[in-house]
Order: structure tokens, then sequence, then C-alpha cells
């Protein structure tokens, strides 16, 4: 792992992943998105660090575009 990235846990609830991150001027990440797959329709997954845990743990917010009301 280089000296500007972290090992951070994406926690969705059902499964966990490990994935390395860039540092962002010596801080993790705040937010983060991924690409995925819903139904045939490539999504935004949006990601956000939980400062109540003690390691780097995001869990997930929900999707960019998808209305939840």
């Amino acid at each position: 792992m280089a000296e500007n990235t972290y090992q951070a846990t994406l926690d969705g609830g059902d499964s966990t992943e490990t994935v390395e991150l860039e540092l962002i001027q010596g801080e993790p990440q705040r937010t983060i998105t991924r690409s995925v797959e819903i139904d045939g329709e490539t999504v935004e997954e949006l990601w956000e660090l939980d400062l109540s845990s003690p390691e780097y743990t995001y869990r997930r917010e929900g999707y960019e575009g998808r209305d939840y009301s």
C-alpha cells in the first residue's frame, strides 16, 4: 500500500468489501462513489465515511438520480 492510500471497509449492511482509497491532503475521503449496475442501468452508488467507526468504514447512502421519497 502506498503512503498516500488507506484501507477502507464498505459496509452495505448485508455484505462488506475492503478497498484501497487515496488520501486527499492527508485525510480520508468523506464520501466516495462507485459505478454499479442495477436493473441493466449503470448508476453511481454513494458511500459516506462513518465518523463514529474506529476504522475507515463507509456506509451506503443510496444511488445518484434515484428518488427515495
